[in-house]
This record gives C-alpha cells, structure tokens and sequence, in this order.
C-alpha cells in the first residue's frame, strides 16, 4: 500500500540539505543491516520488508519534497510499501536521530524528528481506478535522468515517464498493475516541456573508500511539463493510473541520488 509521510527535523543553522544526501541517510533506516541476507530477513516480520542495499531494480522508498528554515528542515519520505511504517515507527521511538553528511565528524550533521505524521495512504487497487485524468501539469522536484542501455537520455518524454511508473508498479503490485502502454499507442498524449539540461556531478565524498566513481558530470532535466491526454481514449486511462502513483515514488535512474522526485497535479 503505498504511502506519503512528512516528517520535520530539528537541524543545525548552518546545514545545507540535498536529495542525495536525504536519500542516502534513509537508506541506513529503512535497508537491511549489513550482513543480514533478504532470505533471513524474510523470516524475521521486524526486517521482512526492509530491502538490500544492493538491490537490482526500484526501491520502496524515496525522497519527496523538502523545505529548510533556520534550524528545521521538513522532508516527504515516499513509500511503495507500507510496512515501513513499522520500521519508521520503530526509528521515531529510538528518537528519530538522523545523521547526514559524508561519513566523516567533520561532515555528517545530526538532524533529530520533532514530528511525523502520514499524509496519505491508499492502496494499489484504488490507483488502478484513478483512470479519470487527463491532463497532467509535472514539477521535477530534483534532476531527473533516464538511462537506456546504459546510456543518459536526454529529456523527459510520456514514454519515459510511462515505462519508469510501470516497471516499479510491477516490482511491488504485479497483480494490479496496469497495462505496459507501447511507443505506438502513446499519439494521443501531447506534451508542453518547460524543461532545460542541467549537469550534476556523480562523483563519491573523498573519505568514501570506494574512491570518487568519476570526475565527470552527467546530464540531467530540470524544470515541469504539461502533459495532456484525448479524453477517453484507452491509453489516457492508463497513463492517468500511471501518474497516480508518481507522488509515491520517483521516476528513472540514480535513484541512490535523490534523483527523479515529481510533483504532479492532475486535471480532468
């Protein structure tokens, strides 16, 4: 069942947030403890639903919007199954200690919780109904990439969007996903791109051990869309369902950066 919830930090003045850094630091709350197997932690309902660091594919959680003040910092955190919330639940009662930052004293901060609440929680059935929609106005919260082959596409298309929603609603609903929309079906969606190229730098803090991955950049997008739909055509309904589960995930690759948040207010 997927879920939104807010959360609000007490954090020092001086901290400045990102994506990656957020995305990150939820990754040691909500993955599996290093050296705890997904098959033993299958056994056990405490860790059941927390996912491998190293998995192949979309996570279950990830970033949504984020607003800093002087000394609070206020975040969404995405979930596409809701037993996190227990994990979550779990942390809050520990109090609610996040550290971001590169690993080091010098370069980690400690952000504490001073409320969470759940914003929304629906169930995969209930998406799979939101078929009404036809036009969608698309904020990109962070820089947004999508990868083919192992190659950055550049731009963000309905296609695009289309097929990164699908493939995590088959990771974790494959009995209520709806159908994968094709290239050809996709003449009846027209879009108005507001978007431009930016450049976003991948590269590792320089006390990780794995080294720097590299000293370039990728290209990324940033900026909104307006995407609209024929109404009552076949592949309108379907694309209105896909974009319903946009404000519980992200969209495309580097996920592990914060990247590919949407904000998405439908039209009908």
């Amino acid at each position: 069942m997927p879920s939104t919830v807010f959360l609000r930090f007490d954090a020092p003045d001086s901290f400045s947030l990102t994506p990656r850094r957020l995305h990150a630091a939820w990754g040691r709350v909500l993955e599996l403890p290093e050296g705890i197997s997904p098959e033993r932690a299958a056994r056990l309902p405490s860790l059941a639903a927390r996912p491998p660091h190293n998995l192949h594919g979309p996570k279950p959680f990830s970033v949504g919007q984020m607003t800093e003040q002087p000394g609070m910092i206020g975040t969404e955190l995405r979930l596409l199954d809701d037993r996190l919330l227990d994990n979550l639940d779990g942390w809050l009662a520990w109090g609610g200690v996040l550290p971001l930052g590169d690993g080091t004293q010098e370069g980690t901060a400690l952000i504490v919780a001073t409320e969470a609440q759940i914003l929304e929680r629906v169930s995969w059935e209930e998406l799979a109904e939101d078929d009404a929609s036809t036009t969608w106005n698309i904020m990109l919260l962070s820089p947004t990439v999508f990868t083919s082959h192992g190659r950055h596409i550049p731009g963000v298309t309905p296609a695009q969007l289309a097929t990164s929603l699908h493939a995590r609603w088959h990771a974790w609903s494959p009995e209520t996903q709806p159908p994968q929309l094709h290239p050809d079906e996709l003449g009846v969606l027209t879009m108005q791109d507001h978007t431009e190229s930016v450049r976003v730098s991948l590269g590792m803090p320089r006390a990780d051990r794995r080294g720097r991955l590299t000293a370039r950049s990728i290209r990324a997008t940033e900026g909104s869309l307006r995407i609209s739909g024929v109404a009552g055509a076949a592949t309108t309904r379907v694309f209105s369902r896909l974009m319903s589960l946009a404000r519980f995930t992200n969209v495309g690759s580097h996920a592990a950066y914060g990247m590919g948040t949407l904000d998405v207010v439908a039209e009908p």
